[in-house]
């Protein structure tokens, strides 16, 4: 983006306190955004997230949406002529209903978890490692956790979504929406996401906590947390994860196919220790998660990319190729695509199939009809 284009839009949206991001905006792989200078908005409120995304449809300005940039493709990364839309204000906490907390989008799962467990209460599903992925990002990417082998996926945790569309009009959709389990994994594609009603769980050894009705807080922004040592680089490395969901009468098969493929590769690229989270389903089905109306576990390979070099960089995409092409070897396997390396158009296709890419491309003509929202991530 050219500094007049970043003072324009500026000037466009100067009601609601732009801001000028000089330095280089990274994701979690350390990809990078060449568009520096970009405008960045941040607003606090649903409706104030409603009056910039309707101007926005009045000056055809496409946004891209960002709250901690945890991914490893690039899609939270603005484009040329974007306007930066970070939800990390949207960080209110309330206490509304028995057995639920009503949660900002912005808010990072492990310090909602921290203030939960003050109170005596859990979350039954949040993601493992370490702090990063905010309430918005894991429902845009269908999040799941070690403990979804008792409680299911994150979709399965979620009573409710507030979220403004790519029109400017806010929208609830409850677990009984015919909508809501598209919302899982849609990257960002169908709405910005304001907050969530999530289930929540009595802490363990915790007896049976008092609810602390009409309690709120504001939750506090992520500071940079400490790496811990199966997560750090060494030198110009670059975090790869490549998730594949197996029914488990095939888990053993994929191990082996796993193994062999890692053989393959392992001059370029530093494997870690093979994961695996066994995945209860619940009676929901997220289409563009796991479209199979059955438990599966997750399992994958991950690690560093040894040389940054353009040939490493290859190595890398070859073996994102060769996982690709593992992924579609066998019925009711599934790339969990939105967490990973690959991205554009025809990998969602691929990777959701025709049936669920279509159907979401008709949820997109109705909400986001102006492709205004994450431009040329999921479609072109």
């Amino acid at each position: 983006m050219s500094p007049r284009q970043a003072e324009s839009l500026a000037e466009t949206f100067a009601e609601f306190r732009p801001r000028m991001v000089e330095g280089t905006l990274t994701d979690f792989s350390r990809l990078s955004s060449p568009n520096a200078p970009c405008c960045q908005v941040a607003p606090r409120k649903a409706d104030t997230v409603a009056r910039i995304v309707r101007l926005a449809n009045e000056r055809d300005v496409p946004l891209r949406i960002r709250a901690q940039g945890h991914s490893l493709n690039g899609s939270s990364l603005p484009g040329s002529a974007e306007l930066l839309l970070a939800t990390r204000n949207l960080r209110l906490v309330r206490f509304e209903e028995p057995g639920t907390v009503t949660v900002g989008s912005g808010v990072v799962l492990w310090i909602l978890q921290y203030f939960l467990r003050r109170y005596g209460f859990d979350l039954p599903v949040l993601n493992d490692g370490y702090p990063g992925p905010s309430v918005g990002g894991f429902v845009c990417a269908g999040g799941f956790g070690p403990r979804s082998v008792v409680f299911g996926g994150f979709w399965d945790n979620v009573v409710e979504l507030r979220f403004v569309d790519g029109l400017g009009n806010l929208r609830r959709a409850t677990c009984a929406d015919p909508l809501f389990p598209w919302l899982f994994g849609s990257m960002g594609q169908l709405g910005v996401f304001i907050d969530a009603k999530l289930a929540i769980i009595p802490r363990d050894g915790s007896g049976v906590p008092s609810y602390p009705a009409g309690a709120s807080l504001m939750a506090p922004q992520l500071v940079a947390p400490k790496v811990p040592p199966e997560f750090a680089t060494e030198g110009e490395e670059r975090l790869f994860w490549f998730t594949l969901f197996t029914p488990d009468e095939y888990l053993d098969d994929a191990h082996r196919e796993l193994s062999a493929l890692e053989r393959r590769h392992n001059a370029t690229l530093r494997f870690q220790q093979r994961y695996r989270y066994p995945i209860l389903h619940r009676g929901m089905t997220a289409p563009l998660v796991y479209p199979y109306a059955r438990p599966f576990t997750a399992t994958g390979a991950w690690g560093w990319l040894i040389d940054g070099s353009p040939d490493g960089i290859a190595a890398l995409h070859e073996f994102d190729r060769e996982f690709m092409a593992l992924a579609a070897s066998k019925p009711h396997y599934r790339r969990y695509v939105q967490s990973e390396l690959p991205s554009g158009p025809e990998i969602y296709r691929l990777c959701f199939g025709e049936q669920n890419y279509g159907a979401l491309r008709n949820h997109k003509a109705e909400l986001d009809p102006n492709s205004l929202l994450n431009r040329g991530t999921v479609f072109a």
